[in-house]
């Protein structure tokens, strides 16, 4: 008998020593060609950016109730309860662009823990492709913006939550956080890209890298028509018809910060046509306030006719906008602030050999766009609401001739309605823009900015964009 529990004794001990032996040689279950190593270098994280963020994903997960898609039901506790890990505290990726052996000296100590892909490619996080691993977030995780690390939660939380046919492909798990990160994306638009997903099966794909920056807004083609109500013709300095317009406003840097837009305009007179001002613009995410995105943006509009040209015709004022934009929607709604300053600028006009000098006040201008949405299908929907405008105008001035003409600071008020139709990525809409208050005898020709406000007591108009 004694001899026995000498031998069960000693079995048992076998085994501990195996486990143990085998626990040390790393996880057999990997991931994203992850073999684990860097686990032993981790700190769990407890507060600050990396669980804010994960909070703001999953409330943009509820919100759009991502649950109730097929294939997505185990995102949300993925992402709402699995366990965050910081590795590489002391990992310095600045020295990659130091000399030789700073360069070299940090890619492998980067590389020894997983921070730094073969290709010196930085990593943001990992994840085992299994329910209720962690996700480790590396040093690079760290110089991305609030947004970005949102969709980041979200893309390693659909690498555990996934059927396993997708869980391991980043083709597939990077269009479906595509779709839900998107702006002005719904809950129909999310069940069918993973629907699309799950019917391809997706394709085995292995990838170290995971990149969220090319997650964000889509670029945007579009033609628009205004045609305008006009004052009485002697009240009029830019007798306008209407005017046609061709946009385009991309992100050339593969990712949804920065983007840049050219507008050209086709102006319409009663009695002639011509090239109405070229419009260049730009806007920068500066990140997020709560569930809201705040941009900063600026445009040019370029007048492109000489002054000779411009009898009969809107002075040729160019004009520079500085502003910032708040902007938050969701698959109900759409709304976005906009507060914006137009400097002061001067425009001749050479009539009957007498040269006049337009000196155009600058503007303030404070802008609200509220928009509600009804879902039709999988692929459209409706939108509908308007916007509402204040326009504070500092004294213009008319010098030339026998005499000057000056008037007091200018006020303009106007609203008007939107409406417009969805499906897939096309979008036809309709809108208008109306005074409502103004300083007596003050419409928008005043103002001078053709492409941004218009002229006359206000427009109705039509536009069809493509996003892609």
């Amino acid at each position: 008998m004694k001899s026995f529990f000498v031998i069960t004794i000693f079995v048992f001990l076998v085994i501990v020593i195996f486990t143990i032996e085998t626990a040390h040689s790393g996880p057999t279950r990997v991931g994203n060609g992850d073999d684990g190593g860097d686990l032993e270098s981790s700190v769990v994280v407890t507060s600050g950016i990396l669980i804010e963020t994960r909070d703001e994903a999953v409330n943009l997960l509820k919100q759009l109730n991502v649950p109730a898609v097929a294939g997505l039901g185990q995102l949300l506790p993925e992402t709402e309860k699995a366990e965050l890990l910081l590795v590489g505290r002391n990992v310095d990726l600045g020295k990659l662009n130091s000399s030789p052996e700073g360069r070299a000296e940090a890619a492998e100590v980067a590389k020894s823990i997983g921070a730094l892909s073969e290709k010196f490619q930085p990593v943001y996080a990992r994840t085992f492709p299994e329910p209720h691993a962690a996700t480790r977030f590396f040093p690079a995780a760290m110089m991305l913006d609030r947004r970005q690390l949102v969709a980041l939660h979200i893309h390693e939380a659909l690498h555990r939550s996934l059927p396993k046919s997708l869980r391991e492909n980043e083709k597939s798990v990077s269009r479906i956080t595509l779709a839900i990160v998107s702006n002005g994306t719904s809950f129909d638009r999310i069940k069918e890209v993973v629907s699309g997903e799950l019917r391809s099966g997706g394709e085995t794909e292995a990838v170290v890298v995971e990149n969220p920056s090319s997650i964000g807004r889509a670029s945007i083609v579009e033609y628009g028509y205004r045609s305008y109500f006009l004052p009485e013709a002697q009240k009029s300095v830019a007798p306008v018809s209407s005017l046609h317009s061709l946009k385009s406003f991309l992100y050339p840097f593969e990712s949804d910060s920065f983007g840049f837009g050219v507008e050209f305009t086709f102006v319409v007179l009663p009695q002639r046509s011509y090239l109405g001002p070229v419009g260049i613009s730009s806007q920068l995410r500066l990140g997020m306030w709560g569930r809201s995105d705040i941009d900063i943006f600026g445009a040019l509009h370029l007048n492109t006719l000489a002054d000779g040209e411009i009898k009969n015709t809107p002075v040729g004022r160019d004009t520079a906008s500085l502003g910032v934009a708040i902007h938050r929607e969701s698959k109900l709604f759409r709304f976005e602030n906009r507060i914006y300053f137009t400097g002061a600028s001067d425009a001749t006009q050479n009539i009957g050999g007498v040269e006049y000098t337009h000196r155009f006040g600058a503007i303030f201008g404070a802008r609200v766009e509220a928009l509600g949405r009804t879902v039709l299908s999988d692929e459209s929907m409706l939108e509908w609401g308007g916007m509402g405008e204040v326009l504070l105008v500092n004294p213009r001035e008319i010098i030339g001739g026998a005499q000057s003409e000056k008037s007091s600071r200018l006020r303009v008020v106007s609203v008007g309605p939107e409406f417009a139709y969805t499906n897939k990525d096309f979008r036809y809409s309709l809108n208008g823009r109306f005074i409502v208050d103004s300083t007596p005898g003050t419409s928008h020709d005043q103002i001078g900015d053709l492409i941004g406000n218009g002229v006359g007591q206000g427009s109705w108009g039509a536009a069809i964009s493509w996003k892609f």
